[in-house]
């Protein structure tokens, strides 16, 4: 069961030359695009691909030029259902500093279950709940402001949490943190998608963290180009690179080793999947 549809869209950005003569400029070309319920998509593609356009369009932030989006069988260019569909599709962008409303993080976390006109008794639990399931619990009354990057976007993620959306789309949300900060963020994704099922879509430029998802798909130029398991796409390494984009270090590492003669009849994806890699050759 598809949670969001994209329907053959299309999607310029309206700008003005030097005459201010109104210009477009496209950005997507006639996609098709489902993500399944319960599933764990990365979207990957270098900047100006179109991966942030796709983000803003799940939950109505922006509309097609045409064709459509759907979710959950309601079209995002209904103005009726935007309130539905955003209550359905929660939204973490990259800088936590522009997600962070109030001064103490408990509040913070309500602000969407207020918003939503969830009675005070369930929005308490609400956000207790989120705020445990990020792992952040004992910092309820701490200020944002003196919070990691990482404990930031996980407040962040908790108050989407606190919605009960049943998708979380994620622009980016590790781009300006610490690798510490990256893992925090991650693990607790992961843990959303894998004992809450909830669908996650995670827009990043990080290898090591599209290799965690279920699916893949990269984009260039407002197109789909590469879409699979994460060792269906990286098993074509040559093409990923082609589109702009790094490989996993492991699978490159192992790349560089059966070009020196090594054997692999696999495609590596991570630290432990090279380790082990290692260690049965060696015994070999």
């Amino acid at each position: 069961m598809n949670i969001i549809e994209f329907n053959n869209v299309d999607f310029s950005y309206v700008s003005e030359d030097e005459n201010e003569k109104e210009i477009r400029i496209p950005v997507l070309k006639n996609l098709n695009l489902n993500i399944e319920k319960g599933s764990f998509t990365a979207i990957l593609g270098h900047n100006g691909s179109g991966k942030s356009t796709i983000a803003k369009l799940t939950n109505g932030i922006l509309v097609p030029d045409k064709g459509s989006v759907v979710v959950e069988g309601m079209s995002t260019s209904d103005e009726d259902k935007i309130f539905d569909i955003r209550a359905k599709v929660g939204m973490v962008f990259q800088n936590p500093d522009n997600q962070i409303v109030s001064s103490i993080v408990e509040e913070d976390v309500a602000f969407g279950c207020e918003n939503l006109g969830i009675p005070p008794e369930e929005c308490r639990k609400r956000v207790d709940d989120a705020l445990e399931t990020v792992g952040m619990s004992e910092f309820a009354l701490k200020s944002p402001s003196k919070l990691s990057g990482g404990q930031k976007q996980r407040v962040a993620v908790a108050g989407i949490i606190a919605m009960k959306p049943d998708c979380i789309v994620l622009d980016e949300p590790t781009a300006m943190l610490d690798p510490s900060g990256r893992r925090e963020v991650i693990q607790t994704i992961m843990r959303l998608n894998k004992e809450e099922g909830i669908t996650i879509v995670l827009i990043t430029h990080y290898m090591d963290e599209a290799v965690k998802a279920d699916r893949v798909i990269i984009f260039d130029g407002g197109e789909i180009k590469l879409d699979g398991t994460p060792k269906q796409v990286f098993a074509e390494s040559d093409k990923v690179k082609a589109l702009g984009l790094d490989i996993p270090q492991s699978t490159q590492l192992v790349e560089m080793m059966k070009k020196d003669g090594f054997s692999c009849d696999d495609v590596i994806l991570d630290a432990g999947e090279c380790a082990d890699y290692l260690e049965n050759m060696l015994r070999s």
